[in-house]
């Protein structure tokens, strides 16, 4: 197996053979170097609990063949002593280092004469080349309890354990090492796949497919979110040459007309007046509808990056739409009909510039997508302490799928291009932002064949 720098199966193999390490480091400790320590507190802590239960069972009657039970069980030997009498001693006792040891009776009977009620300590006895842990206790009046328990030599148990260990530590690492093989193909090879996948999101986002057979429930869940991300990527991908092939389109036909009659202008009509003041002000319509387009383009890059900001005034709202509806009246010209419903008027707040852009608008865009009435409505009405604005149109309507679309650059229902009779295809991406920075609700409610309405709520001052 190649192991990488800093790789995850490199990481993983480390952390396994780290912990491994550990582990046997506390095993050599505990079981080898610490082993008659704890050897030593193990039987110690067995003698004072026999002592306990031969305290508790003293005065049964059965009490022999409890004292029998517990010292074989615990291998501890038990002497009873009352005024210098032996009352008991276990079966085991004869097994026991020191029981005919002077040394050993000399101490119990000092302790007996000294009247203390307890005695507790460790006795070599030379017989047996042993060493032993007794404890001593009065238990009663003139009676005295005697239980001691052999610490038997560990040197060759542990010599034992030591060349023991050498085997366990080779198996525990080798086993480390196969179980972090094993768990690092499991979790690496899915996240190698995710990581070639995702070199594509940049520029193949459409290729990218994220497939994770793994059950492990965190990189199934980046899968699935990198799926939908490459999802909008492409989706964002393609709205990006849409916009790009939109743009240039905009930006090539009117440069195309004004080349065009300015060339006419020069070589054909310089004699002829009325055809040249033709000429002339068709390049400057095209060249004010490039400079809209231009302005539009800057004032959405400048909001998308949240550099404006917001002069916000008291706007009679009556008022404010008639004047707009003003500037629309040419198109009446051409049977265009704008019904403009008046209630009563309200004060809110709001920039005015990016207000009368969004009217403006929403406005244009109906006209632009209106029925063949060439009908457009206006109107507002109260709801609680809001003021709902609506512009409606009578056209072809919106599809439940494309109602979040619409506020994008240069998204249309009908993907063929078409020229516009005023708009350069950004408006509605300009409204969006600037009813996000305002915090206004908005929406759309649409029926297909039955038109579309445009809404936005206000709210009012009191």
């Amino acid at each position: 197996m190649k192991l990488k720098t800093r790789s995850l199966r490199a990481n993983l193999l480390i952390y396994f053979l780290v912990f491994s390490a550990i582990i046997l480091s506390f095993l050599y400790f505990f079981q080898i170097i610490f082993f008659n320590t704890y050897y030593k507190i193990n039987r110690t802590n067995i003698l004072e609990q026999t002592v306990s239960q031969i305290e508790k069972n003293y005065n049964k009657k059965n009490r022999e063949d409890i004292l029998n039970t517990l010292s074989i069980d615990n291998e501890v030997c038990i002497q009873i002593i009352d005024d210098d009498n032996l009352v008991y001693y276990s079966d085991y006792y004869r097994h026991c280092a020191g029981k005919d040891d002077a040394g050993l009776k000399e101490i119990k009977e000092e302790f007996m004469k000294s009247k203390n009620k307890y005695l507790k300590l460790e006795f070599i006895n030379n017989a047996y080349n042993n060493k032993s842990l007794v404890y001593g206790k009065q238990i009663q009046k003139n009676t005295y309890l005697f239980a001691n328990a052999s610490l038997q030599p560990m040197d060759k148990s542990i010599s034992l354990l030591k060349s023991q260990f050498i085997y366990v530590a080779f198996t525990v690492l080798l086993l480390s090492f196969i179980i972090s093989y094993y768990f690092s193909k499991r979790i690496a090879d899915p996240i190698l796949k995710i990581n070639t996948a995702a070199k594509k999101l940049g520029s193949k986002s459409n290729e990218a497919k994220f497939v994770c057979n793994t059950e492990v429930y965190e990189l199934k869940e980046l899968a699935n979110t990198l799926n939908e991300a490459a999802k909008e990527l492409s989706k964002t991908d393609e709205l990006r040459r849409e916009f790009l092939a939109n743009v240039s389109h905009d930006l090539k036909t009117p440069l195309t007309m004004i080349e065009a009659y300015a060339a006419s202008a020069r070589d054909l009509n310089h004699n002829n007046k009325k055809k040249r003041e033709r000429d002339l002000n068709i390049i400057i319509d095209e060249a004010e509808r490039l400079n809209m387009l231009v302005n539009d383009i800057l004032l959405l890059s400048k909001m998308e990056n949240r550099n404006t900001k917001l002069n916000i005034e008291q706007i009679d709202i009556k008022n404010f739409i008639s004047t707009i509806l003003e500037r629309f009246a040419i198109y009446k010209n051409d049977g265009y009909i704008f019904e403009f419903k008046e209630d009563d008027t309200y004060i809110i707040e709001a920039d005015k510039q990016g207000l009368e852009r969004v009217i403006y608008n929403l406005v244009n865009n109906a006209i632009n997508y209106t029925g063949d009435d060439k009908k457009v409505k206006i109107s507002y009405e109260k709801d609680k302490n809001y003021l709902r604005i609506n512009i409606i149109d009578t056209g072809k309507g919106i599809e439940e799928k494309d109602k979040k679309l619409v506020w994008n650059k240069y998204f249309r229902i009908n993907k063929r291009h078409r020229r516009e009779a005023r708009g350069t295809g950004l408006g509605l991406s300009i409204v969006r932002e600037i009813l996000d920075e305002h915090n206004f609700e908005y929406g759309i409610d649409s029926k297909i064949n039955k038109g579309s309405c445009f809404w936005f709520k206000c709210k009012i001052k009191k």
